[in-house]
């Protein structure tokens, strides 16, 4: 199921185009997931003008030359959760190279925000508590040059299964990771997220949501999404 999700938003992106509304690549979105046979619980969608919302509803605004697509689906009861990255080439209006997200480095803090996935993930272990993977996540920030505060301004994650995240990340929580557990971490920094949900076996860290056809860059063994350039 996983996987079905995952293949299901490639060739929806790839389709992508400056001019489409969030709403309509977010309407896009969900006819190829229940086409895949999956109940759609959440698409978000940000275009280039609302990178740096958090949780983006979609909107009538434009899709312009940057954006964000994040899914939740489910199929008998499982939830499968990831987020992904288009860019397309600029409208014909003269606005190439420009950023009206006011995130020039946007580069920079999607490969600050794979080293923070990438440190939560080494320390998926059984028996490591929430606690415990919540002070990595707060320690990762800074260490990646991000502010340290930008842990609080988005849940970061947590277990998945039968919930979207249940519990997710946050004070106070004593739950223990348990092998066979399934994750979906989601550390953000202005125009930057990334997520997938991944499953804790005897082998270590398995990544769920892959589609083959999809951009990857290796980050610490794991092969991680890229931005899908299209046109």
């Amino acid at each position: 199921m996983c996987r079905d999700a995952a293949t299901a938003l490639t060739p929806v992106l790839a389709g992508a185009r400056p001019e489409q509304t969030e709403r309509q690549l977010g309407a896009a979105v969900v006819a190829a997931l229940a086409d895949a046979g999956t109940e759609v619980l959440v698409v978000l969608v940000a275009g280039q003008s609302r990178l740096k919302v958090r949780h983006p509803l979609p909107t009538g605004a434009p899709l312009g030359r940057r954006a964000m697509v994040v899914a939740c689906a489910r199929r008998h009861g499982l939830v499968a959760n990831l987020s992904r990255w288009v860019t397309m080439p600029t409208a014909a209006s003269g606005e190439a190279g420009s950023d009206s997200d006011g995130d020039g480095n946007h580069e920079a803090a999607g490969a600050a925000v794979l080293e923070v996935e990438a440190d939560v993930l080494d320390a998926l272990a059984p028996g490591t508590t929430f606690a415990s993977l919540l002070e990595t996540v707060q320690a990762a920030y800074p260490r990646h040059g991000l502010p340290a505060e930008e842990w609080t301004r988005h849940h970061q994650g947590g277990a998945a299964g039968y919930a979207g995240r249940d519990p997710r990340l946050a004070p106070g929580v004593p739950d223990v990771v348990q092998a066979g557990q399934a994750f979906a971490f989601n550390p953000t920094a202005p125009g930057a997220k990334v997520e997938d949900t991944v499953l804790l076996g005897p082998d270590g860290v398995e990544v769920l949501t892959v589609d083959p056809g999809w951009p990857t860059t290796q980050v610490r063994g794991r092969a991680r999404p890229l931005p899908l350039v299209v046109g």
